[in-house]
């Protein structure tokens, strides 16, 4: 995650090539980058500047802070140390500052030990979600949840059983598409279009996904199913390249248009209501990783969150790409799910310690992140959450959705003793 940022054990230079210096256009992460190979080579002094250049560029960059916390206690910079850390301690985010290394110097500081205990206390759980329903299968691995308003159903997308599942008000389930073709792998993103009885699917191969075959990995695709019957109606795949993508989040447009971002190669494309291509908004290497996106009330701007950096709007007319400000408070790195209430945003935050649901207060213009709080955090169901759905003034969740059991193959684990996922559900703040 680029929340957290690795810091050598001593602070003494490495003796090899003077950092890079980044080009005066250069982009936050071409100083993180620089940052990450002086911090490789242990020049601790080469990488301060460079992540304090992050920190201003992002507008509060929360591995930025702690890094450079850690980089002036070993500098014997007590003052700023102390500063850096308390500024990562207001985002709510949760390190063992006691425990680490970089701030032994420190260790008997009085105002040191009182940040540290509130880093620690940030971790407690908030609790305001309830389980709505829950599975009993902990291979799902689910993804997607959206409420089907025409069948009064939630319908929830499992990536390792390679089906989607139809859950009543009741709490019953059955199974309205299941991936028998090979040409369907894992189900990721869904999206409801009740004008035209459509249910839209991202679907992509890869380890996670029981039965794939290596021949398929990289491939990825945007399916239709008739929304009453899970009868496929088309199928359009991303060219491949050569590399491997995801088409991880889809949104709707008001006209029906498709809206996806690739989570792995980091472009947005766009497919026109009755299209048979995806018509590429901004290409890949855009974003580090964009993640489920919402149309802004203007509805001539996409709001897409950047698993690495935070919430980035994207011009639909002349494609240009502007961040949201935000308070220098607010951790906005790893939300997952975006969802829209008014003029707030609702984020799943799941690449962060602890694991959030949160809820962002925008002006009026949806420019800026006023205010922010958190609406469930480490809570006993909460796990690794996912993707959720706003019905009326409630806001549904998957809870525990088994993410935390892929290892670095991208191979799901299923022990005896894994929980399988749960629905939650939580009142809206009015």
């Amino acid at each position: 995650m680029l929340a957290v940022i690795a810091i050598g054990a001593t602070d003494q230079p490495a003796r090899s090539a003077p950092a890079r210096i980044p080009a005066p256009d250069s982009s936050w992460t071409d100083h993180l980058q620089v940052a990450r190979a002086a911090l490789a080579r242990n020049d601790i002094a080469a990488a301060r500047p460079e992540l304090e250049r992050v920190d201003a560029m992002v507008g509060g960059h929360a591995g930025a802070m702690y890094a450079i916390a850690g980089i002036a206690a070993r500098q014997g910079d007590r003052r700023a140390a102390l500063r850096w850390l308390d500024d990562y301690a207001t985002t709510g985010l949760s390190r063992s500052a006691s425990r680490d290394s970089s701030f032994a110097s420190l260790a008997a500081d009085p105002e040191f030990r009182a940040i540290a205990a509130r880093l620690e206390s940030n971790a407690g759980p908030i609790a305001n979600a309830m389980v709505a329903t829950g599975f009993t299968d902990a291979a799902l691995l689910a993804e997607d949840i959206v409420w089907d308003p025409i069948h009064h159903r939630f319908l929830i997308s499992s990536i390792h059983r390679r089906k989607i599942v139809a859950v009543d008000t009741i709490g019953r389930t059955s199974e309205l598409v299941t991936a028998r073709e090979a040409d369907v792998w894992g189900f990721y993103a869904l999206a409801i279009d009740t004008t035209r009885g459509r249910l839209w699917a991202t679907t992509a191969a890869g380890p996670m996904c029981e039965g794939w075959t290596a021949a398929d990995s990289g491939r990825t695709a945007l399916v239709a199913y008739d929304l009453a019957s899970g009868k496929r109606v088309t199928r359009i795949e991303l060219p491949r390249d050569g590399s491997r993508h995801v088409l991880g989040d889809i949104t709707l447009g008001r006209d029906g248009a498709v809206y996806l971002t690739e989570s792995l190669g980091g472009g947005v494309y766009r497919v026109a209501p009755w299209a048979a291509r995806f018509e590429t908004l901004v290409p890949s290497g855009t974003f580090g990783s964009p993640q489920k996106p919402v149309l802004a009330a203007d509805g001539r701007r996409l709001l897409i969150p950047d698993y690495p950096r935070g919430i980035a709007a994207l011009d639909l007319t002349t494609r240009a790409v502007s961040w949201l400000v935000k308070p220098r408070t607010l951790a906005s790195v790893g939300i997952d799910g975006l969802y829209k209430d008014g003029h707030a945003l609702i984020a799943i935050q799941n690449g962060t310690t602890p694991k959030r649901v949160l809820r962002l207060v925008l002006d009026e213009a949806e420019t800026r992140i006023v205010t922010w709080q958190v609406l469930e955090q480490a809570s006993e169901w909460l796990g690794e959450p996912n993707h959720g759905a706003i019905v009326r003034r409630e806001f549904y969740f998957i809870g525990n959705s088994g993410w935390d059991r892929v290892n670095p193959r991208d191979e799901l684990e299923t022990p005896a003793s894994a929980r399988p996922p749960v629905i939650l559900g939580l009142e809206l703040p009015r």
